[in-house]
């Protein structure tokens, strides 16, 4: 039976992602990975998941060597695509990101822009744990999820916007004891239209630090993202940082 992200991101939704952030937003994050990853040129990284590249392309575009790992077919077709195109070399795998198989082969990783938390709490902490062995001693792990606090304080039960010419109607629901967004999203364009059913564990800053940390991560630093400052309830979105120790 396929998961539910599998069905979500093939459908409609690929229409509506490469129009969900301006190049400028893009390019501003690309940076902001780039700094607190402590990024430089040759060094090599990783993308997990990387959707059509978003992110890669201008990552390798300032020098960095990378490798983009993501689910669906599709998008890694357009991702390599993409990098063709702007005569860029980057490895594009089409891999289950709990299945990747890397032994200390990156300087550093990252997760970025709502890709975290698609699992149960168990394969969270796996998928954690490879990302882990694939990093070399001193690597660095970025994960940028939307802040529970902010989220719950900001809490909307429902919202109907249109983007790439899809109609999105999303009702939500926040389930406490098991601490997910359980969402219904209904996508319309051209008179076709898709309903999908969402699943996404939400992590307060507490929570991210002690999962990174049962994976085997440590000097863990937390920041806020959206505004500037450091974390707190105010921020909308939740970065954490977590080196893979020397010993």
């Amino acid at each position: 039976m396929a998961e539910w992200f599998q069905k979500f991101f093939n459908g409609l939704y690929a229409k509506v992602l490469p129009h969900v952030f301006s190049e400028e937003q893009t390019y501003e994050d690309a940076r902001a990975v780039k700094r607190l990853l402590g990024l430089r040129k040759g060094h090599q990284v990783l993308d997990i998941p990387c959707g059509m590249g978003r992110l890669t392309i201008p990552l390798a575009q300032m020098g960095m060597k990378m490798t983009g790992v993501d689910l669906m077919q599709s998008y890694i077709r357009k991702a390599r695509r993409y990098a063709r195109r702007d005569g860029l070399d980057i490895d594009f795998l089409c891999e289950d990101m709990r299945r990747i198989n890397f032994e200390a082969e990156f300087d550093a990783a990252f997760n970025w822009f709502g890709s975290f938390g698609y699992f149960s709490d168990s394969e969270n902490l796996h998928f954690c744990r490879r990302v882990h062995r694939a990093l070399r001693p001193g690597g660095r792990f970025l994960v940028e999820t939307i802040n529970k606090p902010w989220l719950l304080a900001h809490f909307m039960p429902s919202s109907d916007r249109t983007v790439g010419g899809v109609r999105v109607v999303e009702h939500r629901t926040w389930d406490a004891q098991n601490r997910r967004i359980l969402s219904t999203w209904t996508l319309c364009n051209k008179g076709k239209t898709e309903r999908r059913r969402v699943s996404i564990r939400i992590f307060s800053a507490a929570e991210m630090r002690s999962l990174l940390r049962t994976a085997g991560f440590g000097d863990i630093a937390l920041f806020g993202y959206g505004r500037p400052g450091r974390l707190s309830r105010h921020s909308e979105r939740l970065i954490a940082v977590g080196r893979r120790l020397l010993s």
